[in-house]
């Protein structure tokens, strides 16, 4: 069953929607399953175990076979094998008499030329490649630390979208009674004028108040597209901007935000005091920036083993090149130590490893910057929540006094106690103190989601315990 939502009364504009809304956790789900970003996140995650396999690999011995095919033309051939398959020679024997002798020539250059040979090699001394799965298994880490930091932020920005999302919603729904009642006075004021009971002023006041509610409303439904074009990209949805949210938030995250709406002075200077080193510790883009730190120190310390010698065992056992494909030619095998070590490289090991030096105090101050960052936004966090509390708790106070002031306005209106102005600002004043409620809500709901996102908690806000 489908239902058509007007997003926009003025404009006639129709969203089509399904019959339920979409929940936050519903919503949270999608972008842990399709949001793109993550899924690169989670390939790369991937990547980093087998290039961790690649580096282990390379301290294991290594055997190929190796096997050439060689056809040759006819001229190379003959000169090759001028003395034919072999010769006579004439030696003299124990009489000094000379006795003829056949000698056999080995045929080492056919027409059709076939060679197979097997060979393996191992490294005896590598720093190089040692060093290098260290770094493999640095990078492994360094794509899991990044793979939960996104999945949070993922979860993060999904949140921060879903209550923009109802934020315009509740604003559009304020901003749409604000329009009825404009029309409303606006119709009555020209009947009132049509019976010479209004002047023509007071008329052309609604139409002017109508006209700018109309407008506002039209910006608010703007606006709300754009939001829910922006949740259903981080859900990774095709992007139609007919997303509805529930307005039900998650019972976690409910509970979070009547914590702090009912927490007194004392509480508040105890939520102050708390260390933020302590509150951000386990934020899980503190990990990734500790362990880039890491890999920066095995990149460093590669450089500085570019200078070492190499020491590698090879054999090879092998079959000579004869004219048949069959293993049956003569056969022959080597054994070889191989020492190596670099005398000069025109300066690039040195210019490696004095790159690599300033990479390394660069890793070091980008976490320490990151480091600032995520404390920063912590503290912002916890002010934020503090003064959206109590913006809260004034604006619900205004709310109920204009209430009560719009229904007395109200009463003196109908009875013609109460002119065309008076009426157009207590019906404003309480449209405004709706808006303002509404405003601080979602405006402490999203500090608690910054908060909780600065500790590394996104998530506990959405699933219980």
């Amino acid at each position: 069953m489908r239902r058509l939502i007007p997003a926009c009364l003025i404009c006639g504009i129709a969203v089509t929607a399904t019959a339920a809304p979409l929940r936050l956790e519903e919503a949270i789900a999608r972008a842990r399953e399709q949001n793109p970003t993550l899924a690169a996140r989670r390939y790369a995650a991937d990547a980093s175990c087998w290039e961790l396999r690649q580096a282990r690999a390379q301290l294991l011995p290594s055997v190929s076979l190796d096997s050439r095919y060689t056809r040759l033309d006819d001229e190379t051939v003959s000169r090759a094998n001028v003395f034919g398959d072999g010769m006579w020679v004439w030696v003299p024997d124990s009489l000094n008499n000379p006795v003829p002798v056949w000698i056999e020539i080995p045929r080492s250059v056919f027409r059709d030329g076939y060679e197979t040979s097997i060979s393996g090699s191992v490294a005896l001394l590598n720093p190089s490649a040692w060093n290098a799965v260290s770094f493999a298994s640095s990078s492994r880490r360094l794509a899991g630390a990044d793979l939960i930091d996104t999945t949070e932020e993922v979860v993060y920005q999904t949140l921060r979208g879903f209550v923009d999302l109802l934020k315009t919603d509740s604003m559009i729904r304020i901003q749409e009674r604000l329009v009825e009642q404009a029309r409303g006075n606006r119709e009555q004021a020209e009947r009132l004028f049509r019976v010479g009971r209004y002047a023509e002023a007071d008329v052309l006041r609604w139409r002017v108040v109508e006209v700018r509610q109309q407008q506002l409303l039209i910006q608010q439904a703007s606006a709300r597209r754009v939001s829910a074009l922006a949740l259903e990209n981080l859900m990774g949805d095709p992007p139609r901007g007919s997303t509805m949210a529930d307005t039900l938030l998650p019972p976690p995250l409910a509970r979070e935000i009547e914590r702090f709406r009912a927490m007194g002075d004392s509480d508040w200077e105890v939520f102050a005091g708390e260390e933020l080193d302590r509150i951000i510790s386990a934020n899980p883009r503190l990990a990734w920036l500790e362990e880039s730190v890491r890999a920066a120190e095995i990149r460093h310390r590669q450089s500085l083993l570019t200078f070492l010698p190499n020491v590698a065992m090879t054999g090879s056992y092998g079959w000579q090149t004869n004219d048949t494909i069959a293993l049956d030619g003569d056969k022959a095998w080597s054994v070889s130590a191989i020492f190596s070590m670099p005398l000069f490289t025109s300066l690039a090991n040195v210019s490696g490893r004095e790159a690599s030096k300033y990479q390394l105090r660069q890793a070091r101050a980008t976490r320490d910057a990151g480091e600032r960052d995520i404390l920063l936004a912590a503290e912002a966090a916890r002010t934020s929540i503090r003064s959206f509390a109590e913006q809260l708790r004034l604006a619900e106070t205004s709310l109920s006094s204009a209430r009560r002031s719009y229904e007395i306005r109200r009463n003196s209106f109908d009875l013609g106690r109460l002119n065309n102005l008076e009426w157009i600002d207590a019906l404003l004043a309480l449209r405004s103190a709706e808006q303002s409620r509404t405003s601080a809500y979602y405006d402490l709901v999203l500090a608690v989601a910054d908060y909780a996102r600065a500790r590394g908690r996104i998530e506990a806000l959405i699933e219980e315990k």
